[in-house]
């Protein structure tokens, strides 16, 4: 199975963490240390959350679309199991009851 894209996505969603404790932190700082008017101040927050929502919906949206795929993925693996176990199930049973058939000379099964 390929894990290329476990491996980029645990890296991506590790960073859109960061970018967004980041911000976070950055704009409390600015906040408290920033000689503004409460207008401004208001302002300048509405503006930051407002950005941090829209980062936080994008990282949102990419790991539910990530995990999406992921269970679409992992879907169609096992329905891929399913086809090749009952193909398989199948060549067996038909192989054992020709070698039964042509051992015994008759079928192990009986017929109405």
């Amino acid at each position: 199975m390929n894990n290329d894209f476990d491996s980029r996505s645990n890296g991506q969603g590790g960073f859109l963490a960061g970018v967004l404790c980041g911000a976070a932190v950055g704009a409390a700082l600015g906040v408290i240390f920033a000689p503004r008017a409460g207008a401004e101040t208001r302002r300048q927050l509405a503006e930051s959350s407002k950005g941090l929502r829209e980062t936080a919906n994008r990282t949102y949206n990419q790991a539910s679309d990530g995990v999406n795929q992921l269970v679409s993925r992992g879907r169609e693996a096992v329905d891929k199991g399913r086809a090749a176990f009952d193909r398989t199930r199948d060549k067996a049973a038909t192989a054992a009851t020709e070698t039964y058939t042509e051992t015994f000379g008759n079928s192990p099964y009986p017929t109405a």
